[in-house]
């Protein structure tokens, strides 16, 4: 388990570096003379997150060993989970750009019941169907707003 909060650790902190000095410039402007900026609480954010992820990675560099350290940290079926949900909301991001926001949600349901193990055709049609009409009817019935 050290071993794995030293990964996600030192992931946390290259992800809120890369933020901090990447994202939050190239996607929030600066603002005007004389007021806070837009970038304070993101900013803000990305330090304690950056700070915790520290924090954890020398908790776990400085802990004791123990028995489950020699275990891996990730197992092959995390990994492949990992990569199927990746690979769905690939598909998904395809489907949006390509054919229709419609379709890119049937994906993401529909594959994410199938990755997850659900086989039976009735919840794989009725789930979809039923989550993908209740979004239209909020967006364009209850705030009467597009969601393209």
């Amino acid at each position: 388990m050290r071993r794995a909060n030293v990964i996600s650790g030192v992931i946390l902190v290259i992800f809120g570096l890369v933020m901090l000095a990447v994202v939050i410039p190239m996607q929030i402007n600066p603002g005007p003379d004389g007021m806070m900026s837009p970038r304070l609480v993101p900013g803000m954010m990305m330090g304690v997150v950056i700070a915790l992820s520290l924090l954890l990675v020398i908790n776990n560099i400085r802990a004791k060993a123990t028995a489950d350290d020699s275990v891996a940290p990730i197992s092959r079926g995390e990994i492949r989970a990992l990569v199927t949900i990746g690979v769905i909301f690939g598909a998904a991001i395809l489907l949006y750009l390509l054919v229709s926001p419609l379709a890119a949600g049937a994906v993401i349901v529909i594959g994410a019941l199938l990755a997850l193990g659900e086989r039976r055709p009735l919840v794989l049609i009725a789930m979809p169907t039923g989550l993908l009409t209740a979004i239209w009817f909020l967006f364009y019935k209850v705030l009467g707003t597009g969601i393209v």
